[in-house]
């Protein structure tokens, strides 16, 4: 079927994948400015003018159909002179195809939601506000095969439903991205006005900005590790490159874990590298060409479990590794249990020295990660089996940035390469050397 009035639209390349169908779920999430709900909204109205489809727009609450995303359709089909759209003040409707939106709230109206036949699509606008209850309502109510949810969101706190079922846990056909106002900035579509509120609240509060605009959770729990604020700074510092080169490397163990490369020269992060489901000599392969090759660098890698075949491998090629491994004991047994809780605190010690990329994978990681007093009063992090239970992935950047930044003097270790097989000296091993930190 023809449709008519057609238009050059300007669509970004990141929100491509709200035209594919073969996702059952969609998800963007992040901060203001970002072009979430417009490029959703444009999306469902040029699907709906290529064929019939039923389309529910929904929320936690909607008290009023000003609530919803109805006042965001109608602006994009007059601005755009799309007159096969019939709007009226509670509906909007294809007069060729026959779309139909529908807008309803989902905690006032579960039950008549649950009796909506042939939806194909739903599009959940501020889903951080979602409640456990109206996902498991929501969800299985939307069956027609082909159908597809939406899901656009501002994450309020660490764990909002919506962001542990959909972005923290891996789901097939699922497909999620985080959006920020860098963006719209890269296409030149980022209003001045909006960049003047932006610089407003950095100045103001970075971690008014963090949220506002990076999309991360209002607040840190009190018993959080590292600041916020102390990332954020970290990720705008300038420095310059001097020093010596090192690595840190922690290696993927099982299932979505991914093994993680950091470089740092001085107190300056200048590289970075992931992978996932490499067998341990494709680790070394990979750590080669990411250190060029250079024998020199020293290469300090999380050595418990598979991290050992790594050294290993990287022994018999020659180069400086130091093993280390995060359950050893502490340098300073009276203040922490453990090299990894040591780790942790003597990291946040250093932050207001380092230079790190603009990162927010890193930036979640390294703020959510908590500690607590064990019985004798030392500071411990909590184990990464409990994080992961809070409903976070693996901190294997936080872990790589540690290892990097951990401190070594070149001139307390004489090995040069070698396997223990030639009666060289196996890999360097050290607590924690906190002096140097």
């Amino acid at each position: 079927m023809a449709v008519p009035n057609q238009v050059r639209i300007k669509f970004l390349e990141e929100y491509r994948e709200l035209f594919n169908e073969a996702w059952r779920n969609i998800v963007f999430y992040g901060g203001r400015g970002s072009g979430k709900s417009q490029h959703v909204a444009l999306a469902l109205i040029l699907r709906g003018r290529q064929k019939r489809l039923r389309i529910l727009c929904t929320r936690e609450l909607q008290n009023t159909i000003a609530d919803s995303v109805h006042k965001l359709l109608s602006d994009i089909i007059n601005n755009n002179g799309f007159t096969d759209y019939e709007i009226t003040d509670k509906t909007i409707r294809n007069r060729l195809t026959g779309t139909e939106f529908i807008f309803k709230g989902l905690r006032h109206n579960s039950t008549e939601i649950k009796s909506m036949e042939g939806i194909d699509i739903v599009w959940v606008e501020e889903a951080q506000s979602i409640s456990e209850q109206s996902l498991d309502v929501l969800v299985p109510t939307i069956r027609k095969p082909g159908s597809q949810l939406i899901y656009t969101f501002n994450r309020m706190n660490d764990l909002d439903p919506v962001y542990v079922r959909y972005v923290r846990t891996e789901r097939a056909r699922t497909f999620v991205a985080r959006v920020n106002y860098d963006v719209l900035d890269r296409a030149g579509l980022f209003p001045e006005v909006l960049r003047e509120e932006m610089e407003a609240d950095k100045a103001k509060s970075r971690s008014l900005y963090a949220h506002v605009w990076l999309g991360e959770p209002r607040s840190q729990a009190d018993n959080s590790i590292i600041g916020r604020e102390a990332v954020l700074l970290a990720m705008e510092r300038q420095l310059d490159e001097e020093g010596a080169v090192e690595v840190g490397v922690d290696v993927a163990r099982m299932g979505n874990d991914r093994t993680v490369f950091m470089m740092r020269r001085g107190h300056k992060k200048i590289a970075e590298q992931t992978y996932s489901k490499l067998r341990t000599d494709e680790v070394a392969d990979q750590l080669e060409a990411f250190v060029n090759f250079d024998k020199t660098i020293i290469i300090k890698v999380d050595d418990t479990g598979v991290g050992g075949g790594v050294t290993d491998q990287l022994l018999r090629r020659g180069y400086r590794v130091v093993a280390l491994n995060f359950n050893d004991k502490a340098n300073d047994p009276d203040k922490y249990p453990n090299m990894i809780s040591e780790g942790w605190f003597q990291l946040a010690e250093l932050m207001d020295q380092m230079q790190l990329d603009l990162d927010e994978d890193l930036l979640m990681e390294l703020t959510t990660r908590q500690w607590k007093m064990d019985s004798k009063g030392r500071r411990a992090v909590e184990g990464k089996g409990d994080y992961k239970k809070r409903g976070f992935r693996s901190p294997d950047k936080a872990d790589a940035l540690i290892l990097c930044f951990y401190n070594v003097m070149p001139g307390d270790f004489t090995y040069t390469g070698g396997s223990s097989e030639s009666g060289s000296s196996g890999p360097i091993t050290s607590g924690l050397l906190s002096r140097q930190f």
